[in-house]
């Protein structure tokens, strides 16, 4: 297959942080090219096509997640840092049989019965978030990130594993600083200082979850920790509290950055949609179809990685055992093979399902619970009529979770 030289360039843009914009645009036209597309030049597969990225995900045996085998197996004198073996040590980057195990112990802490409890809790958070926001001067601009998506999605999984609320805002600092964004300008001496601060918050990070972990054992709650450990008990196959402890921490961190994403992404999309925001005002629409089509268009979680465990066919692309896949979610999510019209916001929108939370065995252990607070969320902007946009959002420099970093709202004052 002959490709426009030009390719390179987009897949450049798609996977160098910071390097673009809104990356929708750019997904469509390397899509438009191939749904599945070889990059010589980074060595690896960039997978776009919706029927494709499905398959990907749907074989755990063909295709793995890179964890620290393949990274130990494919370079050498690999030596992971503290907040690398912490990273690689979570449920997101295992593979069967180690996968099976830990996924099907923290499933139960997800049952229904759990998630629906959770759902007061979320109303709570929505309303005092939005009170917060309702309580600055009209006009005046502020941060919908700062001031409702961040704290109300801690608020959500916070509530869910049962970290205090006055430490939440410090655990989500720790686990920022422990995954910090990759900077191609820094030197030497500043790379290895941001390092180092990176292991230290690991560190602190994997203690204080063990000591959640202790303290719930000690002084049970209504919580996921707390449902797990009356449950598992007796149960021989039952994680260790440090084993629970680094299971739980990347639920907190991933979950927050990709639900504050997600909320940021919807918000500014409603706002450039005023038609669509008047029907989610005035309520008039199904809650569950407007909060699917909200994941498929501007869900957060954009990028997932696996890697081929033997030669195989993929798109009529020939990939060879070891092969690296970097599957685009997002753009999958708006392929106009598998979605009427994919680039419109629908919100009545039927039909086939998207891969906002993944599929297969990784499929996100939280997506209801997400699903929740986007419903809140909804609901809530029924409250603040004259919420309007007040200046172009600053988009995150990362790729797997994307999402405004910084969304100017006002409430009241002149249109844009």
């Amino acid at each position: 297959m002959t490709v426009p030289v030009d390719a390179e360039d987009l897949v450049r843009l798609v996977t160098a942080p910071g390097t673009s914009g809104e990356p929708f645009a750019h997904y469509r036209q390397l899509r438009d090219l191939s749904g599945v597309y070889r990059s010589e030049r980074l060595g690896m597969t960039l997978v776009t096509g919706q029927a494709e990225c499905q398959r990907v995900l749907g074989d755990k045996e063909t295709f793995r997640v890179i964890d620290a085998a393949w990274m130990e197996a494919k370079m050498p004198g690999w030596k992971p840092s503290a907040s690398q073996e912490q990273f690689f040590s979570s449920l997101f980057f295992r593979n069967p049989p180690e996968h099976t195990r830990l996924r099907a112990q923290l499933s139960r802490g997800f049952s229904s019965r759990q998630l629906r409890q959770l759902g007061p809790m979320v109303e709570h958070e929505a309303r005092v978030v939005f009170d917060r926001l309702l309580g600055t001067p009209s006009g005046e601009a502020v941060d919908f990130q700062e001031l409702v998506s961040e704290p109300l999605s801690m608020a959500a999984l916070g509530g869910l594993l049962g970290i205090p609320a006055a430490e939440q805002p410090r655990c989500w600092t720790l686990l920022n600083e422990a995954l910090p964004q990759p900077d191609p300008t820094a030197d030497d001496a500043t790379r290895q200082a941001v390092q180092q601060r990176a292991d230290r918050a690991a560190l602190a990070m994997s203690e204080y979850f063990e000591k959640l972990v202790a303290a719930k054992r000690a002084d049970p709650a209504d919580d996921l920790i707390s449902a797990y450990l009356a449950e598992q008990s007796d149960d021989p196959d039952r994680l260790s509290d440090s084993e629970l402890a680094l299971a739980l921490l990347p639920i907190f961190g991933a979950g927050v950055a990709a639900l504050s994403a997600t909320l940021g992404n919807a918000v500014h999309t409603l706002l450039s949609h005023p038609d669509t925001l008047e029907r989610v005002r005035s309520g008039d629409f199904s809650a569950d179809r407007a909060v699917a089509e909200i994941f498929r268009y501007c869900g957060g979680y954009h990028v997932t990685r696996r890697y081929t465990a033997q030669d195989v066919e993929l798109g009529g692309v020939a990939l060879s055992a070891g092969s690296v896949l970097v599957l685009l979610l997002a753009a999958a999510n708006r392929d106009p093979k598998a979605f009427h019209e994919p680039e419109t916001f629908d919100i009545d929108r039927t039909g086939a399902g998207s891969l906002a939370f993944s599929a297969g065995i990784h499929h996100c252990l939280g997506a209801a619970l997400s699903k929740l607070v986007a419903e809140a969320v909804c609901r809530e902007l029924r409250r603040v009529p004259r919420l309007r946009s007040a200046g172009d959002p600053k988009w995150r420099p990362d790729m797997l979770f994307f999402g405004p970093e910084r969304l100017p709202v006002a409430i009241g004052g002149q249109d844009r």
